[in-house]
């Protein structure tokens, strides 16, 4: 199993919470659907479902702005524009760990060549990004959970923390009703919550020795700690 980390950041995004209508809210960051889709544009897959896996860390402090946007939209077939607020993501950067044995190495040869066979954006169309390459992890290891302290950089699913190990000047912040897997054809199943960072510093915790029936790995890539869904 091999493993590839590229980053991604723009000026602006905005991962929709299906949840929300008159005011679009989103997520306070991107989300493993989401870094799976962007994936799958590189490759050029249009449905891209996959049993490879997703680490996200944040590169850039979460910070959102509320804005008013005017909307196309349609009425009896008519088009017409109708004003719409929108919360979006301010200057996000994200590094993205994929990890598996399905498109790694394809994917790792799009990245080296600079090629994607789609636009790559960060959730909306507005807001387009470039991947770039950080680092080929030959080796992933996959760590136990022996109740031993975890410290990572990477978001943290709440179904693998047994205990928090709070530490000061940090930001802890949860996040919920994130889609778990994409099934194909529009379809998701489960959700999951997060623990993160909100300045994208580092989180310090004690990993359940069971973990639910979510299959949720820590690995070891290179000397990063990272919490993979």
């Amino acid at each position: 199993m091999k493993a590839v980390s590229f980053d991604i950041k723009g000026k602006l995004a905005h991962f929709r919470r299906p949840d929300t209508t008159t005011t679009q809210l989103t997520y306070p960051f991107i989300t493993p659907t989401a870094a799976k889709g962007l994936v799958g544009a590189i490759l050029g897959i249009e449905d891209f479902v996959t049993s490879d896996k997703i680490g996200i860390q944040l590169l850039s402090p979460v910070r959102t702005v509320a804005q008013q946007l005017s909307m196309l939209g349609k009425d009896s077939g008519s088009a017409f524009n109708r004003p719409t607020t929108i919360e979006i993501l301010v200057n996000p950067a994200y590094r993205i760990f994929y990890v598996g044995r399905e498109y790694v190495d394809l994917l790792i040869e799009f990245l080296q060549a600079d090629h994607a066979v789609y636009p790559t954006y960060l959730g909306s169309a507005y807001a387009l990004t470039k991947p770039i390459t950080r680092k080929i992890y030959n080796k992933v290891q996959i760590l136990e959970n022996n109740e031993t302290q975890i410290t990572t950089k990477t978001v943290i699913p709440t179904e693998i923390i047994k205990e928090l190990c709070l530490e000061h000047c940090r930001q802890y912040m949860r996040a919920g009703g994130f889609m778990y897997a994409y099934k194909g054809e529009r379809t998701f199943e489960k959700s999951v919550d997060f623990i993160y960072e909100g300045e994208g510093k580092n989180v310090s915790f004690i990993p359940k020795t069971e973990i639910s029936s979510l299959v949720i790995q820590l690995v070891l890539l290179g000397d990063e700690t990272v919490c993979l869904i």
